[in-house]
């Protein structure tokens, strides 16, 4: 049986953006606040900023007609272990892949997986019909 110190509540954060591009920076500094309010390191800050920010473009950039009049969801999830982001589209979604590589130095595009998965601990993309979730994971530094 699990006893009280099992429990974990986790302080959250939930934004809905609406799918335009021009609110990804808004809403990941917001999440950024909410982290240092929290007492994230600066260098934590900087990679859920960054990965955050990736992974809302790709939503924004990536979906098709019918899913622009859904907004796409933020959540920001901290406890004392560690933090997780959750990023909800209305994409078709895309095959994730096992190893993310970094594309040529030539390529316009190509980067945000290879980054996200370089920042994150833990990344995993649940796919299902009329919206899909992006949940990253990192342990907070004074945990690793």
């Amino acid at each position: 049986m699990l006893g009280a110190s099992h429990l974990s509540y986790p302080r959250t954060l939930r934004l809905k953006l609406a799918c335009n591009l021009t609110e990804v920076r808004m809403a990941a500094q917001m999440a950024r606040a909410f982290l240092a309010e929290q007492g994230c390191a600066e260098k934590e800050l900087m990679d859920y900023e960054l990965a955050l920010v990736e992974a809302c473009n790709n939503a924004i950039k990536y979906v098709a007609d019918g899913g622009r009049q859904k907004p796409v969801l933020m959540e920001v999830l901290w406890d004392t272990n560690e933090v997780e982001l959750r990023i909800t589209d209305h994409t078709s979604g895309f095959e994730w892949p096992e190893k993310a590589t970094l594309p040529d130095a030539e390529s316009e595009s190509g980067r945000g997986l290879y980054l996200i998965r370089a920042l994150m601990d833990h990344a995993n993309y649940l796919r299902s019909p009329g919206e899909n979730v992006l949940v990253l994971k990192k342990a907070r530094k004074s945990q690793r």
